[in-house]
């Protein structure tokens, strides 16, 4: 049966047909059993071939599978226990090797810069003493729609610039970031939630080379560093983050682990997920040709088809999966890469599902207006065009772009390096969260795009994310001739644009320290490097005196956060303490995390907004305290009367006459008069 390029009724018969609905997929234990079980209706044959622990190379036993249904399913000993496995199908005269989509754990894996390679898995028992316990339960009492302070993180970022030496575990790991005490530094932040950039089983990746890469070091494609976003297999995580991928539970105590310590100082861990496509369609393709993929798209998240995840085991691998991380990891949210490729229905069932397990879980995804899915008939949820009543958040490029411009190629400027009458009209309408339900009626347009949601909780305010330009090699190639102290001030206007806005926050690892990405010829090219007007501040020497935007896949010397930046004192005192008071200020307050339209239509006041300028003025009163937040977006001061308020925070760094707002500053203020009361 062919199924390659046939439309949708025909899979939703075959689904009616074919789809197992039924038990466990994968492997499972059972007394002193293991059982392996894989969906495949239309095979002649499938055999499960065993591989020695101590070598992977070695076959040691082939075992013919029976059909059941329509999946195969074999018994064997628990003594396989660690052992690895593949499964060979046989369908119509061909026979392939392939991978277990539902692998717990897999052998170490090098792709040799190839596409033909297939992983194989590794026999675990999540209930085993080996795989470490359980981590605890959180005790975070938020408003998981708008409370969380979101800090994104690549696992190997964290430490990869750190000195060896000082070091019990190896640098790029679980066990390394916890030798650093992340969540004492990010407690200390006041961030809320760390997200990992994607844990799921990378193709892309040797974990036999487990080298921390410095500048020079890449290989062109074969560089040896990923994000995450060649994803291999969705069940098992990447090996590289562990202190050893020769030992399949390793990966899974030491991740375990890690989650423990975040939540015994209560904080959440969210993961990266990447369900839109895989590095090679090959994957799934070896299993059933042409029924994983929707291999008639136009638009694709690369250059294979995306996963069609309308197919009832294509979801269902989805799901499954989703709900393993929740029951088997606790993790306490997802982040869904191009959750545009996604349909609505799965979105919905993803969040029922895992609402049923963890009912405070956060979610949220890349909703852009760029998918193989019909916009007009509402197929998926997408920014500008469907909202959602699930507080699945979609990141606000609206903001992103307000603040330092388009993030594409190098765009252009944001409000931050040079005032924009239309960037203005579109921060406004983000400081509401990007409410659609809201009345600017001194707005002469607002796009559809911009004003999106009628919930703030489906709001993510952000300035930067791991693929972008940091915002600080931003302002050094979209500003000119501005001294160092200048060039600090504008940072600190974006931090305040994007604190002063509801819904959640997120900000990129290292935004506290003036995170920077130094260009390495050596890495992949993308065409995605910008060269700063700024000579180089901290001696890392950037080939080029170019800045790297799409860093996916180069050297740890780019992407490794620069600790080595705090030790210039105006960094750690005007960037690094700065942003912890930020943060902390908006965890004790409600004034940026109120979560419906009445709240905020009651507590919000525009006060003064002048396109001519580029000056904005508003009051929030929450709780009966009123704070003034002023934008000053123009190249001039203006006449303003600070005294006898309160300056809460300042982008300005040494404010000494408060009767002026200057140019480019942005400032909270606490007002001590009652709300309604004029400051002009």
């Amino acid at each position: 049966m062919k199924l390659k390029y046939q439309n949708k009724d025909f899979f939703k018969k075959f689904d009616n047909e074919y789809a197992y609905k039924k038990g466990q997929l994968g492997i499972f234990y059972k007394g002193d059993h293991i059982f392996a079980r894989l969906w495949q209706p239309l095979a002649e044959n499938v055999e499960l071939l065993i591989f020695a622990k101590d070598d992977q190379d070695r076959l040691i036993k082939t075992l013919q599978m029976s059909k059941k249904d329509t999946i195969w399913e074999v018994k064997i000993s628990k003594d396989f226990d660690e052992f690895y496995y593949q499964f060979k199908v046989t369908q119509d005269g061909k026979t392939n090797v392939v991978l277990d989509p539902y692998a717990y754990s897999m052998a170490p894996f090098n792709w040799e810069g190839q596409e033909v390679n297939v992983g194989k898995g590794a026999f675990v028992d999540f209930d085993s003493p080996k795989a470490g316990k359980m981590p605890r339960e959180v005790n975070l009492k938020t408003n998981y729609g708008v409370d969380p302070i979101v800090y994104e993180l690549h696992t190997r970022d964290f430490t990869s610039l750190l000195n060896p030496k000082q070091f019990k575990s190896r640098l790029g790991t679980f066990n390394a970031m916890l030798e650093h005490k992340v969540f004492k530094y990010l407690k200390s932040l006041g961030v809320t939630h760390l997200q990992l950039l994607p844990l799921q089983s990378t193709y892309t990746v040797n974990e036999f080379d487990l080298r921390i890469l410095q500048k020079g070091d890449g290989e062109g494609w074969l560089t040896n560093y990923n994000w995450g976003y060649d994803p291999h297999n969705y069940f098992t995580l990447n090996g590289i983050y562990s202190s050893d991928p020769s030992k399949p539970y390793a990966r899974i105590k030491e991740f375990r682990k890690f989650v423990d310590e975040a939540h015994k100082n209560n904080i959440g861990v969210i993961v990266d997920v990447v369900y839109n496509h895989m590095f090679t369609n090959r994957i799934y393709d070896d299993i059933i040709d042409g029924y994983y993929y929707r291999d008639n798209a136009v638009t694709r998240p690369v250059s294979y088809p995306p996963l069609a995840d309308e197919r009832y085991m294509a979801r269902r691998i989805i799901v499954d999966s989703l709900k393993m991380y929740v029951e088997k990891f606790d993790v306490d949210g997802f982040r869904f890469d191009l959750s545009c490729f996604l349909h609505k229905e799965t979105i919905d069932e993803i969040d029922k599902e895992l609402r049923k397990i963890k009912p405070n879980i956060v979610l949220h995804g890349e909703a852009w207006a760029y998918t193989d899915l019909n916009t007009e008939q509402k197929e998926a949820y997408i920014k500008g065009s469907l909202d959602n009543n699930l507080q699945f958040g979609y990141f606000s490029d609206t903001l992103r772009d307000a603040i330092k411009g388009f993030d594409m190629h190098g765009g252009g400027k944001g409000l931050i390096a040079s005032y924009d009458k239309n960037l203005l009209e579109r921060y406004i309408v983000t400081v509401t969260g990007g409410l659609k339900t809201y009345n600017y009626n001194f707005l002469e347009k607002v796009s559809e795009y911009d004003a999106y949601t009628s919930d703030p909780r489906v709001n993510l305010s952000y300035a930067s994310c791991h693929d972008g330009s940091t915002l600080w090699d931003k302002i050094n190639f979209s500003t000119e001739k501005l001294s160092f102290i200048e060039r600090l001030e504008r940072y600190r206007q974006g931090l305040l644009m994007t604190t002063t806005t509801m819904g959640r926050q997120f900000m990129l690892a290292g935004t506290e320290l003036l995170q920077t990405k130094p260009y390495d010829k050596t890495g992949v090219q993308t065409n995605d490097m910008h060269k700063s007007n700024y000579r180089d501040n901290f001696g890392e020497h950037p080939d080029d005196n170019k800045y790297e935007w799409n860093s996916y896949k180069t050297t740890d010397y780019v992407n490794g956060l620069k600790w080595k930046h705090l030790e210039n004192e105006n960094v750690q005192k005007y960037i690094f303490e700065f942003v912890q008071k930020l943060n902390k200020w908006r965890n004790k307050t409600r004034f940026f995390r109120l979560d419906n339209l009445a709240d905020i239509e009651k507590a919000l006041t525009w006060r003064k907004v002048d396109f001519g300028k580029g000056i904005l003025i508003f009051e929030l009163n929450v709780d009966n305290k009123t704070i003034q937040v002023i934008h000053n977006f123009g190249n001039s001061k203006f006449k303003y009367d600070i005294k006898g308020k309160k300056i809460l925070f300042n982008s300005k760094i040494n404010q000494t006459n408060l009767n002026y707002v200057y140019d480019h500053t942005s400032m909270i203020l606490e007002l001590k008069n009652k709300k309604g009361a004029s400051n002009d």
